[in-house]
């Protein structure tokens, strides 16, 4: 059963102060097109914009998992084309450039940086996963780069700003006047959590490393008090630039709502969601009008902010681009970029080699709308098929490095990045697919613990979430109509679930392994990635002090069990179990509490407090034995009364 995903339109009330010399309107967005379709003018000044780029450098999805992005290439054509026939131009990003194809994972990032820097980047502002090879290694390569990144609320443990800048404010000329435009950036504390978390502490556990976000309200002075600071410094007009998304993530930390608790931005442009939002009209603090505008992910769109003057005053309207013409792919820039593209690319040839064939796409995203996500909120065969091939590995053990037989498997939808298309299968495909080097562990863990973080996973459904589990060996429901109640710290790091599995506390139920209903007190093996097992990511702690049958010293990766399971385990053919691009339907989502009476060894197995009573007397189990006698008395037909008194 598949339940697609409802989509939630999260608009909310946020206001804008207007200053006395700017002014921003909003018109109906431009159709999606050219660059020649939106009318910029001689007067205009142009912002290009882009975020989530995750390494889709060009339309090459053999290396970067697309074939629809515009490129660095065509990026560097338009601003050109910009700055010869208008006012001039500016190119920022917005966070997530550094990660997500198989030449940053190859050289740990540093492809994408050669690379924006010869395509001309202004201003860059960090996300979550310009951290995954390593926090101060990004901020040593992004320093000896030589490229602009400015963040306010990325500072070190005595709050120094890391990248020095928390904001840059340019002259720009507009029309026939010079005006100052400044640009704020703000990175989502979700980065810890989101991340590696340990990657932000000292050897002892320490966060050496903050994004300021304690409380949501510190967040918003914070970037009050930076846009004060540019407007004291003369700046006309106010510009955010935003790796916080606008839904699937954290309450009080989405871009709606720090223009909500703020005043005086005049334009958002936003990134970590990986929404397309044309022109979004939202209210600030005083009730005034903010524009909020993000284009997706991997260049499939470039923003185009186009600043023009009306009475004097600042108009702003953004626009997608989804098109490089011919005449803009013949310019000298266009080739420039286009070369250093390739030739970066042609560094990986040599993992072209073949490892299996599919007549059946494997998915992430939807195949009835290539911009919607799959993995992140709903089935997909990619997943099954991944979490197959982990179970597949456990019994096979074809390495030799200690693994057993597992009784289940877990996988993240945030780390499958990338669809499989029908035909021939190679290394680099895979590679795109599991861009990490992640390395898989084996280990022991309780019932309980499964189902906290199948919990974790379930909390932002039906939102996207980087931590929605898919399963192998595993099933689960999720019931739409209960509250998540799951409790995390200051970090977004998990805590406990404030309910009872079995009395409905749950979003998570009737969890199954082997097709048996889970025994939240037995031990399972169970096969897990290290980001998740050592490294907390996204927020999963319930695994870091399990018992390992294999750890990430045996130096297992992800794409080598794919590859294992793929040649060896089915003999280089992806079989019809996985034709369905929405998946076995693992995970069913219901509007209905699963009765769990029907399983009374469930329920005298249920997690309850275990405080005692003043007699010394665990309740919890007092209670458990109670409710087994109740059944044994009413299975043998002695027609006894028993009133139990639950215990709380």
């Amino acid at each position: 059963m598949y339940t697609k995903k409802r989509v939630l339109a999260l608009l909310m009330a946020v206001v804008f102060v207007f200053s006395m010399t700017s002014l921003v309107s909003f018109a109906e967005p431009a159709e999606q097109g050219s660059y020649d379709s939106l009318g910029i003018g001689g007067d205009d000044f142009v912002i290009f914009y882009t975020n989530d780029v995750h390494g889709g450098v060009s339309d090459n999805a053999f290396y970067t998992g697309i074939d629809s992005s515009l490129g660095y290439a065509g990026l560097a054509a338009l601003k050109a084309k910009a700055i010869a026939n208008s006012k001039g131009a500016l190119l920022v990003d917005n966070g997530d450039s550094i990660q997500g194809s198989v030449p940053n994972t190859m050289s740990k990032g540093q492809s994408s940086i050669d690379l924006m820097k010869v395509t001309g980047y202004d201003i860059l502002v960090p996300g979550n996963h310009e951290f995954d090879f390593g926090v101060t290694k990004f901020i040593d390569k992004a320093k000896q780069s030589g490229l602009n990144y400015i963040c306010a609320n990325f500072t070190d443990q005595n709050n120094n700003l890391v990248f020095n800048k928390a904001y840059d404010i340019k002259d720009v000329n507009i029309g026939n006047e010079t005006k100052k435009i400044a640009f704020i950036g703000i990175d989502t504390p979700e980065s810890i959590s989101k991340g590696t978390p340990k990657n932000f502490q000292d050897k002892n556990g320490n966060y050496i490393y903050s994004f300021n976000a304690d409380t949501n309200q510190k967040l918003y002075d914070l970037v009050q008090r930076n846009i004060d600071a540019v407007k004291s410094a003369g700046a006309d007009f106010v510009i955010v630039l935003s790796h916080l998304g606008d839904n699937g993530g954290t309450d009080g930390w989405y871009s709606q709502d720090v223009i909500a608790n703020t005043s005086g931005i005049d334009v958002l442009l936003d990134g970590h969601a990986h929404n397309v939002i044309p022109s979004r009209t939202v209210k600030d603090k005083a009730g005034k009008d903010v524009l909020l505008t993000s284009t997706g992910t991997k260049l499939v769109n470039i923003g185009v902010l186009k600043l023009s003057l009306d009475g004097g005053q600042i108009k702003a309207t953004s626009s997608l681009v989804n098109k490089i013409t011919d005449a803009e792919k013949a310019t000298e820039e266009y080739k420039r970029v286009d070369a250093a593209v390739k030739a970066e690319l042609k560094k990986y040839e040599y993992l072209e080699e073949k490892i299996g064939y599919t007549d059946y796409s494997l998915m992430i995203n939807d195949p009835a709308n290539p911009n919607k996500r799959l993995v992140r909120n709903a089935n997909t065969n990619m997943a099954d098929f991944i979490t197959d091939s982990y179970l597949w590995y456990a019994e096979n053990d074809p390495s030799g490095k200690g693994f057993k037989k597992a009784d289940a498997a877990i996988m993240n939808g945030g780390s499958i990045r990338a669809n499989i298309k029908q035909g021939e299968i190679n290394y680099l495909s895979v590679l795109s697919v599991l861009p990490w080097n992640t390395k898989l562990c084996e280990i022991k863990v309780s019932g309980q613990t499964i189902v906290d973080a199948l919990e974790m996973g379930a909390k932002n459904y039906p939102d996207e979430s980087g931590g929605f589990l898919h399963g192998g060996g595993i099933t689960y429901e999720i019931n739409k109509s209960v509250k998540s109640n799951v409790v995390t710290d200051d970090k977004k790091l998990f805590v406990k679930v404030n309910g009872d599995y079995y009395k409905g506390g749950y979003r998570v139920q009737n969890v199954r392994i082997g097709g048996k209903p889970i025994d939240l007190k037995k031990t399972y093996n169970l096969m897990i990635t290290e980001y998740y097992y050592k490294e907390a990511g996204d927020g999963m702690t319930m695994f870091k002090d399990a018992e390992a049958i294999v750890d990430g010293s045996k130096n297992v990766l992800d794409i080598d069990i794919f590859n294992a399971y793929l040649r060896i385990g089915l003999n280089g053919k992806v079989p019809s179990k996985y034709e369905n691009p929405y998946g076995e339907g693992r995970t069913v989502f219901t509007d209905k509490a699963y009765d769990y009476s029907k399983s009374p060894v469930q329920v005298a197995n249920s997690r309850v407090a275990s405080t005692k009573d003043k007699k010394g007397v665990n309740t919890g189990d007092a209670e458990n034995i109670m409710l087994a006698l109740f059944v044994l008395m009413m299975a043998t037909g002695l027609g006894a009364t028993l009133n139990i008194r639950k215990h709380r």
